[in-house]
């Protein structure tokens, strides 16, 4: 089986790891293996709550996360927007986890394929890691350093022990559709 890695076999210039969590989520970072430095969720808040709401549109693309979805959520008009909240669940309540599994929006009667929900929560914080790390180092967007960014980070995604094989691999294929990780033959 095809396993995942992260950039280039050298060794990672950045580690940032990804809690989704039933009722929060956050990420942290450290930027240089060698260091004691670290960040957790830097920002507004220490931890979001993992709801984020999807546009109605074909690519059913990220509209907001955490606080902002639910900002949005209590305050708009949603007919422009399916919302999600405590969709982990899904994946400790079911025993045959795939990837056509799909989850009832809040808000509508509109069923999404869950592997999609993770994987713009991936998508949300490897954008927002990204730019946040290569402001703190001077790196300017569309520069050589920007573009290969992507290959000096090692990506770190929790799940729960008590998970069996399937759910895990779930979660890998949607770091995999977002962009985290590439599959290669060997790790």
């Amino acid at each position: 089986m095809a396993s995942p890695v992260a950039g280039s076999a050298k060794e990672p210039r950045t580690y940032i790891a990804i809690d989704v969590g039933t009722t929060n989520s956050r990420y942290g970072y450290a930027v240089n293996a060698t260091s004691s430095e670290y960040f957790i969720q830097p920002g507004k808040y220490k931890k979001e709550p993992t709801m984020l709401l999807l546009k109605r549109d074909k690519e059913e693309s990220l509209a907001a996360f955490g606080v902002d979805a639910w900002k949005t959520y209590e305050t708009s008009d949603l007919g422009d927007f399916y919302f999600f909240d405590r969709f982990k669940m899904k994946l400790q309540q079911d025993s045959t986890v795939h990837g056509g599994m799909k989850i009832k929006a809040e808000n509508a009667e509109k069923y999404v394929s869950l592997k999609l929900l993770f994987t713009r929560v991936f998508q949300h914080y490897h954008k927002e890691s990204k730019d946040r790390i290569c402001r703190a180092l001077g790196i300017d967007e569309g520069s050589d350093e920007w573009n290969r960014f992507d290959e000096e980070v090692r990506w770190v995604l929790t799940v729960p022990a008590i998970w069996g094989h399937s759910a895990k691999q779930f979660v890998v294929e949607a770091a995999v559709d977002a962009g985290l990780v590439k599959t290669e033959t060997q790790d």
